[in-house]
């Protein structure tokens, strides 16, 4: 039994299971050494066995109903042959367009409906400010922020 899941990042599932397919592969030195649908398999029905739930991980009678519809007319989805594969290779997260948890709707048209998107990037940049500004007084070694992680392109103006 392979299962996967998170308790915190990533921000996309999806991605996640395309990472573990190329790292299952990498690891193998074999693309046939793990599919696509053992990947999928593993964040549905593995993940559910490794946490000994039979309550969720698949869409029957007497489960939790989580599902995720995805639009495979989104252009990422194209050349669409393998519905799954353009999923989980190429579209991630721009083809998934409403999903319900537990029978209920938390994401219409790709968006999350209990979100507030402008207020939380507002208060994620303030956190981010407030972290930055505490960089020295938590590091051991008392380095800032610029220090520890500089800047890729440094020449380049901060957004603020």
């Amino acid at each position: 039994n392979l299962g996967m899941g998170t308790d915190t990042y990533p921000h996309n599932f999806i991605e996640e299971m395309r990472a573990a397919a190329y790292y299952a592969r990498v690891i193998a030195e074999s693309v046939d050494d793990l599919n696509t649908s053992d990947i999928y398999n593993a964040a549905t029905v593995g993940g559910a066995r490794a946490l000994r739930r039979d309550d969720i991980g698949r869409l029957a009678t007497g489960c939790r109903a989580d599902v995720v519809l995805i639009d495979i007319s989104e252009p990422s989805m194209m050349p669409l042959r393998e519905p799954l594969r353009s999923l989980i290779y190429v579209a991630a997260d721009r083809a998934v367009r409403d999903v319900y948890v537990d029978g209920r709707q938390v994401v219409a048209g790709g968006k999350v409906l209990s979100m507030d998107y402008p207020a939380a990037s507002q208060a994620l940049q303030g956190a981010q400010q407030r972290s930055l500004a505490r960089t020295s007084d938590l590091d051991w070694a008392g380095r800032d922020a610029d220090t520890m992680s500089p800047m890729v392109l440094p020449d380049m103006p901060e957004s603020r």
